[in-house]
This record gives structure tokens, sequence and C-alpha cells, in this order.
């Protein structure tokens, strides 16, 4: 079934991880609109697979005629495989420093999250289990050489009404390609800017309220979401379809998607660890369901 972060927060019975996961709702627009399949398990039978079907070209409906049987049509589907990942940080705490700074876990479980949605928004676009066999497939390796990657002719070193115009017909095209219209676009910061340039050329650029309070810009109704710390480190602007039937988050079942731990000072030792964690993974149910306008060749 699909379950947001935010559901999975307000489920959850430990107050130190419901906490810790609306912070993570908060900071993090994608990780916050993206459901999760929540059907994973972490026995030890388990090697955290996720199959599932892609949907390469959908079935078609036709009319028929009175006393005649349908036309047969099935979607083409070939089938995938990702890795759900566990992605972590951890924490050594002295005693002493902890008893000096009270603020220190604050500080500590605030850099646990900040690391955390940094790898997640670089795996989400660039991750490749080749190169990194304990993480996941991102968006860039799935959506290579399908009918919804594309690269731009336009050259946005200058933006000029007239390049804005072009851009954002490329922009317009490759997001007519889709499934239906996508609930994000995904960019680095630098394309941003361009976007952002090309918008005020034309007289477009509006705000949209995101569920967590916070103002999210958007292009026609579609939210954009910038990431940051080079996790698109290119001009590369990626759309995505949300859903279960479309590009998706798994994670473990029972409410163990984010799990955190503090140090027992209780039991002897002088230095302590802790640790954050989130087992995630994603999931592109149709090819139609996200794509990449690639930025003009240098």
């Amino acid at each position: 079934m699909a379950i947001t972060l935010t559901e999975l927060a307000a489920n959850s019975t430990d107050k130190l991880v419901q906490g810790f996961t609306n912070e993570v709702v908060t900071d993090s627009f994608l990780l916050g609109a993206m459901p999760f399949d929540d059907c994973m398990t972490a026995s030890g039978t388990s090697d955290l697979v996720y199959s599932y079907k892609r949907v390469k070209t959908p079935a078609v409906a036709a009319f028929r005629a009175l006393g005649a049987e349908p036309a047969a049509s099935v979607p083409k589907t070939e089938k995938k495989t990702t890795r759900v990942a566990i992605l972590s940080n951890s924490w050594n705490m002295d005693r002493v420093a902890k008893d000096a700074a009270s603020d220190l876990y604050e500080l500590y479980l605030e850099e646990s999250k900040n690391a955390i949605i940094r790898k997640f928004n670089q795996a989400f676009i660039s991750g490749d289990t080749a190169s990194d066999t304990d993480g996941f497939d991102g968006l860039a390796k799935a959506l290579k050489g399908s009918s919804t990657e594309s690269t731009s002719a336009t050259d946005l070193s200058v933006v000029t009404q007239t390049a804005a115009l072009a851009y954002l017909e490329e922009l317009d095209t490759m997001l007519s390609g889709l499934m239906r219209t996508p609930d994000a676009l995904v960019m680095g910061s630098a394309q941003r800017v361009k976007l952002n340039a090309c918008l005020r050329a034309v007289g477009l650029g509006t705000q949209t309220m995101e569920t967590a309070g916070r103002q999210v810009p958007s292009y026609n109704g579609i939210a954009i979401h910038e990431m940051r710390d080079g996790a698109v480190a290119n001009g590369d602007v990626y759309a995505c379809c949300f859903g279960l039937d479309a590009l998706h988050g798994v994670t473990l079942s029972g409410g163990s998607a984010v799990s955190v731990t503090i140090p027992d000072w209780s039991t002897p030792g002088a230095v302590k660890s802790g640790d954050c964690e989130l087992v995630c993974g994603i999931a592109l149910k149709a090819t139609k369901a996200a794509g990449v306008l690639h930025a003009k060749a240098a």
C-alpha cells in the first residue's frame, strides 16, 4: 500500500522517530511528496530486492461493432528489480561533551537529517549500483535511452526572450510525453537560476503552497524542487509523476522506514554512539512516469 513519510511519522509511537521524520519531510519536498510502498521485510531471508513490472507501452482501447469480439491489447512490460538501501549516518559523543553542551543532541540529529536528505537526493537522480553496490539506481539510469529522454538545442548562456521561449517549448514537449501532468520538476541550483530567468523573460512564474507550510515555486502548476549540494551537477531537468503506478519510493513494512538511536548513558563507557537510518529505494513503474530534458552540450 502507498504511504507517505508524513503518515509514517503520525503512526509512529516513538516520539524521537516521529520528530525526526517530520523534520525530514519539512526540509525535503521530494521525501514529503513521494509515496512509498511499505512492503519489504528485513527478515533473515530477505535480500531487500523489490521486483516489479515497468510499463513500456500502454494498452489501447478501441470501439467494436455490435456482435464482434473486442480487439485484444495488452501493455508491453519489462521486468525490473531495484535495491532497497539502508541510508544511515552515525556519530559518537563523549559524556563530558554531552554534559558541557546541552544542545549537542540537537546538533548531531540535525546534521544526520541533512546528510540523509543530501545523499537521498543524489541517489534519486544519479544512483548507480554498479559504482555503489549498497545504494539504489536513480532516475538518470532508469531513463537512459527511453522515449522520455530528450536534449535541449537551446543555448541559455545568455537568457533572451527568444531563447527562453525556445527552451520552454522544449520543456513542454518533454512534459507532453509523460503519462500526465507531473507532480514535480527536479533540477540543480544553477539550472533553477536559468529557469527563473526564462520564466521572467516570458512573464511566467508562480508560487504554490506545499503541505509543510512553505512556499514552493512552480511552473504551470508543477512544483519546482531545487536540489542543492551537487545532487544534480548539470543543467538537466527531471519531471516526476508520483504514485504506485508511476514513480514511488520503496521501504520496510510495519512503519520501520526510519530509525533513530541515541546513546544509553546508564551503561558503562565514556564514549557512546548514535545513528539515524532511512530504508529507501525508488521504483519507476512506467517509463512515461518520469522524463528528463538534458541541457545543451557545451
